[in-house]
């Protein structure tokens, strides 16, 4: 079935914010958590305001099914609108604290149990009049729909070594025998990243607790910082192997950027043991940062989530986007984790054109409190990914694009991926009478866009000598392109469509494609003379 995104289509507001908050990598997550309970609303302090169902719209879920190579995103949801001030609601199954940012989440299902962890914004204990990173807590139960929280889980110590900032929980389940030195057993850890310089030095630490909602932490780092000027150590994945405090830690080394495996026998005290491998990731982005890695233990591989890269000011009227535009999910086997006798295998790219939204990063498994995969729907994979939400207007402007993807705009929202999808996807163009947009994946309802034609099928990964990438892309507020160019030819990056062929191959009926241009837009076309209008490119071969 490929990736499964569950979400209402309403507009959210909330408030602007100057930090680009380090490249994303320190901290914001934490919303509203209730799988499918609806939605989430704050009333702002307006007598005047009333909270109404838009007619044809509210209290009545919408559905919309997109297919995109191995992704099947489907909206569905609760619209509820404030009139008399913004609005502030969470679409039906996302997770954060309203009016604020919400990323970098760690999951843990127990049962019908399910207890989230991530970053959002709090006030710093050391100076009440500064909000700083911190990590918050909820709790479902997906059996009765009821939830807990979110309620802040841990911030700042003041004076110590992660006063200025706590952010990219990953908590694992054990029994941890005095690790603290009060003679205490704990039931979780949890490894969190921390500084106490603004956006560098950063270090990995530990704190314990019974109860995921009150901790007691270690009083220094676990994983030290490696550069007191660049960013330091972060992101961790866990995985404990006895059910006890064998922990294996993965975790990136921005000196250079590396992922860096590492062991523990307490919980506490850690050695390296290597590097995990690159070979196969993405050619576009070898060392592209990652959300989380989790382990299958029925099948003996591990299956790991990475961040596509961030666009350019440039392609976004000069607007910073912290957040990056998609993420791809492989898995590898665990013998070849360090050494790359296998490569990693891709299995399926989520981006803007994909789902719409303007960011879409740093995503986390739903796992087992030991790191193990297998629960809730194996095989199918479950995650939590933070994204930048509402999605854009169709005929945004660069900028207006931009904005939209500003670190307040960050919300959890839960997607899926199924084994056995189909390897081919439709590759679609349509129309609106005015513009083009040819795509495998999102297609905005507002913007009119019928089913012109099917030009073919092209592969969501590379398969099959298909190695070419199809990108999507968007020039000015409605030129909507495909590309073979990774930079888009310098304007704005959707995402991937997929890939196709560099030339026919004996055996196989393959089609041409034809990038097109009317002047005023763009589209793709299997005529070589484009169907009257300039031909700009060949851009490969599909399969029919």
């Amino acid at each position: 079935m490929g990736w499964e995104v569950k979400i209402p289509t309403p507009s959210t507001s909330l408030r602007a914010d100057s930090a680009a908050k380090n490249a994303a990598r320190m901290g914001h997550p934490c919303l509203f958590a209730a799988l499918l309970l609806g939605f989430r609303g704050r009333v702002c302090d307006n007598s005047a305001a009333k909270l109404t169902a838009k007619k044809g719209i509210g209290m009545k879920a919408l559905r919309r099914v997109f297919r995109a190579g191995m992704i099947l995103i489907t909206f569905a949801s609760t619209v509820l609108v404030l009139s008399g001030c913004g609005a502030e609601v969470l679409p039906a199954g996302a997770i954060g604290n309203i009016g604020t940012y919400n990323y970098s989440p760690s999951v843990i299902q127990t049962g019908n149990t399910r207890q989230l962890w991530w970053c959002s914004q709090g006030v710093n204990p050391g100076d009440a009049s500064v909000k700083t990173d911190a990590i918050y807590y909820e709790k479902i139960d997906l059996s009765t729909k009821e939830s807990y929280g979110p309620v802040l889980a841990l911030n700042e110590t003041p004076g110590a070594w992660d006063s200025y900032y706590t952010c990219n929980p990953k908590v694992i389940g054990g029994v941890f025998e005095n690790p603290l030195g009060d003679g205490q057993t704990y039931q979780y850890a949890m490894y969190y990243v921390a500084t106490a310089v603004n956006g560098f030095d950063n270090s990995i630490g530990v704190a314990f607790s019974n109860d995921g909602v009150k901790w007691k932490k270690y009083p220094k780092p676990v994983i030290p910082s490696t550069s007191q000027t660049g960013y330091g150590v972060g992101q961790p994945s866990l995985y404990n192997a006895d059910h006890k405090s064998a922990i294996s830690m993965y975790y990136e080394d921005w000196s250079p950027m590396q992922h860096v495996a590492a062991v523990s026998t307490d919980g506490v005290h850690f050695k390296v043991q290597g590097t995990l491998t690159s070979n196969g990731l993405d050619p576009d982005d070898p060392q592209a940062t990652w959300g989380d890695m989790a382990y299958d233990s029925k099948e003996g591989v591990w299956y790991a989530v990475f961040n596509r890269p961030t666009r350019a000011a440039s392609t976004t009227g000069g607007v910073v986007e912290p957040g990056q535009y998609g993420i791809e999910l492989y898995k590898i086997p665990q013998a070849a984790l360090l050494t790359g006798a296998s490569p990693w295998q891709q299995l399926a790219t989520v981006d803007t054109n994909a789902t719409g939204f303007e960011s879409n990063f740093i995503a986390a498994f739903v796992h087992d409190a030991y790191g193990n995969l297998n629960v809730a729907s194996y095989p199918t994979i479950q995650m939590y990914t933070s994204v930048s939400y509402p999605a854009p207007s169709w005929d945004a402007a660069p900028a207006e694009a931009g904005y939209s993807g500003r670190v307040q705009s960050w919300i959890l929202l839960p997607m899926e991926w199924a084994p056995g999808a189909s390897a081919q996807v439709a590759f679609n163009r349509y129309f609106n009478g005015h513009v083009h947009d040819v795509t495998t994946g999102w297609t905005s309802p507002d913007a009119g866009f019928q089913l012109e034609q099917l030009l073919g099928h092209i592969y969501a990964n590379p398969l099959s000598g298909a190695t070419v990438p199809f990108y999507g892309c968007k020039a000015g507020s409605a030129d909507y392109f495909v590309s073979l160019d990774v930079g888009c030819e310098g304007q704005r990056m959707l995402g991937k469509n997929g890939y196709g062929y560099s030339q026919p191959v004996a055996g196989l009926n393959l089609i041409a494609l034809y990038r097109c241009s009317t002047g005023q837009d763009h589209f793709v076309s299997k005529d070589p003379k484009c169907e009257g209008q300039r031909t700009d490119e060949l851009l490969g071969y599909v399969v029919p």
